[in-house]
């Protein structure tokens, strides 16, 4: 059995149990948020019916970003013309949206992420999200010309950073793109409507790469043995090798945010299906 949230939290001090409980994240008065938009609209779907499951991991990880944001705010500089950690609404594709932004200056609105590795580009979800979030921010009247995303990468190490000229030379990493709106309104096109569907019942199938799927494997096993004699990344390789008294078992690439950090995975039909695997012969 699984320990509880509150078991696994036993090991922290008082002050970050209740931190990490009270998380402060809300999308305001909105229907979506550019955060919920930009995931799965299963999720959305299956929030409409159960509670989301919290683990240390995933609430001590909101807590670093919460931290992150907390202090980068109280150090703004509101007479130079920063903005920051202000909630943006629009209503788009007739739902009132709503948006974060971490920071505005000299026409660049930036989003600021937490990673545990270095980062050597913007993620592709972390440039729609930052162009969304642009989008809103021209909405609400600010002049976007640029977007950015800055990266806080929390593994960094100064030792190899003295070692490895290639090692990111600091705990941060900022990329920097031109504010493109239709990248913003192709999104809100596209994520708009299938939410709404989920809201209604109707979710689409999670893909791959929200699934973050690892690719397939195909084992050649003998009956009632533990381990592959051998592991191929296809089936046709699997049965040009195949030897007799052998039979090929099919090991779907692990999915790794269902796995780790959905926090609906238990309720989910699409995991269930997807995680069952039929008996040896």
């Amino acid at each position: 059995m699984n320990p509880s949230f509150e078991d696994q939290l036993q090991s922290f001090p008082s002050p970050f149990i209740r931190a990490m409980q009270n998380n402060a994240y809300a999308k305001g008065d909105s229907q979506f948020s550019v955060t919920q938009l930009i995931g799965p609209p299963q999720r959305t779907w299956l929030g409409t019916k159960h509670e989301k499951i919290e683990t240390a991991y995933s609430s001590f990880a909101a807590f670093l970003g919460t931290a992150m944001h907390a202090v980068l705010e109280a150090n703004v500089d509101t007479e130079q013309g920063e903005v920051a950690e202000e909630r943006m609404h629009a209503v788009l594709c007739g739902a009132k949206v709503s948006g974060q932004l971490d920071l505005w200056e000299k026409r660049c609105l930036s989003d600021y992420k937490t990673t545990r590795s270095s980062q050597d580009a913007m993620k592709p979800d972390h440039y729609t999200q930052v162009q969304a979030n642009g989008y809103l921010a021209t909405l609400n009247g600010y002049v976007v010309e640029h977007v950015a995303v800055v990266y806080i990468q929390m593994d960094w190490s100064y030792m190899q950073s003295t070692l490895n000229p290639n090692y990111p030379q600091s705990p941060f990493r900022t990329f920097v793109e031109d504010y493109n709106e239709t990248v913003a309104i192709d999104f809100f096109n596209r994520a708009i409507p299938e939410h709404q569907a989920a809201l209604a019942g109707k979710p689409r199938p999670c893909t791959r790469e929200e699934k973050w799927q690892k690719d397939d494997a195909f084992a050649l096993m003998k009956p009632g043995a533990k381990r592959a004699s051998k592991v191929c990344s296809t089936r046709a390789e699997a049965e040009e090798l195949l030897k007799p008294g052998q039979y090929i078992q099919e090991r779907p690439g692990e999915r790794t945010f269902c796995t780790n950090f959905c926090g609906f995975k238990d309720h989910c039909p699409q995991f269930r299906i997807e995680s069952y695997a039929p008996d040896e012969p």
